[in-house]
């Protein structure tokens, strides 16, 4: 995600208690992206949920040097004197995505439901560049410096059969809701979406290769049908096969299709990253460990934006580059592992 991901790119069970994901036949969830009220009036005015000036492409962006990778911002905006002051610049990613997981453990479905969301959270970084960061112990603002930290607190939904993310880094806190019988590749939209991808149906060229009927469609939901027909990035062409992509009947609200293929047939909701889906992940992100010191230091494996792993000395090398040549300082400057 940063300059530095285009430099890469350009040269190179508890008591028997199982996380497996219920039965989708048998539970039909519905997903929501939401969006704040001021960006569904940007995005009426200027066909982006984001506007230009508050969305710096995190390809050219750094992490303010102050700040250890894992307070999850970029370049934020000085906070001047510590009294008051406006909250710090956001990026819309993030370097590493705090989540706080405000799951309580006293029933055996919110047990299933925990183990579920580390699935997900596993499967991601197991993947991707992504890296997610438990947050549940920090501070509500740095000590030093006085900006709010971003997190996202994962809570279970009021609603059985539906859950809600917002789409990439938000400012402060926000929240991913999930139902209690969310699945793990539920939970694996939710992240990414959070980590900064839009659903697949909002592109912007999304009519050559889909029909859409928002009749369909739940009037409450219906933007989320909405193309984003500026200020987005975009890779390859319509991805069938990401996990972003609406299943024909996910947000109806009489069984009908909402969306399908231009050959009339259905569209199955995905339950893995596609290719772009990694690939789109790995190009704005790089894989901190996160540390308590300034220091970027990078997970062993790394990815290109084309999805292949960086050799040891590509590895070596994008580190050295990160760092302005520093030596790593040891794993004594790593934070400490807090458990999920």
């Amino acid at each position: 995600m940063l300059i530095l991901s285009m430099v890469v790119v350009s040269s190179c069970k508890k008591d028997g208690i199982s996380g497996d994901s219920p039965n989708q036949e048998d539970v039909k969830l519905n997903y929501e992206l939401k969006y704040t009220d001021q960006q569904l009036k940007n995005w009426k005015e200027t066909g982006s949920p984001f506007l230009e000036t508050q969305q710096k492409n995190a390809s050219n962006t750094k992490i303010e040097k102050h700040i250890p990778s894992q307070g999850g911002v970029f370049d934020p905006i000085p906070v001047g004197t510590k009294a008051y002051g406006p909250h710090p610049y956001q990026n819309r990613y993030w370097s590493m995505v705090r989540l706080k997981l405000a799951i309580p453990g006293t029933t055996t479905d919110n047990q299933l439901l925990k183990a579920r969301v580390v699935q997900a959270i596993n499967g991601i970084q197991a993947n991707t560049n992504v890296r997610f960061y438990n947050s549940i112990n920090d501070l509500e603002k740095d000590p030093t410096w006085g900006f709010v930290y971003p997190n996202v607190h994962i809570h279970v939904s009021s609603d059985a059969k539906k859950g809600a993310s917002f789409v990439g880094l938000q400012g402060g806190e926000q929240y991913i809701y999930l139902p209690i019988t969310a699945t793990k590749e539920f939970i694996m939209r939710a992240l990414v979406n959070a980590a900064g991808m839009y659903n697949e149906q909002q592109r912007n060229d999304r009519d050559t290769y889909v029909n859409i009927n928002t009749a369909n469609v739940d009037p409450v939901n219906r933007y989320q049908f909405d193309k984003i027909t500026s200020n987005f990035y975009s890779m390859g062409s319509f991805d069938f096969n990401s996990i972003t992509l609406a299943g024909s009947t996910e947000l109806s609200n009489n069984g009908q299709r909402s969306i399908w293929k231009k050959d009339n047939t259905d569209i199955v909701a995905n339950t893995t990253l596609s290719d772009l889906d990694r690939g789109f992940l790995n190009y704005f992100y790089l894989p901190y460990i996160a540390r308590t010191d300034t220091y970027r230091e990078l997970a062993t494996t790394v990815y290109d934006g084309n999805n292949n792993i960086l050799t040891t000395q590509q590895r070596a090398d994008l580190e050295y580059y990160i760092n302005n040549g520093a030596s790593n300082p040891g794993t004594s400057g790593r934070s400490p592992i807090v458990p999920w």
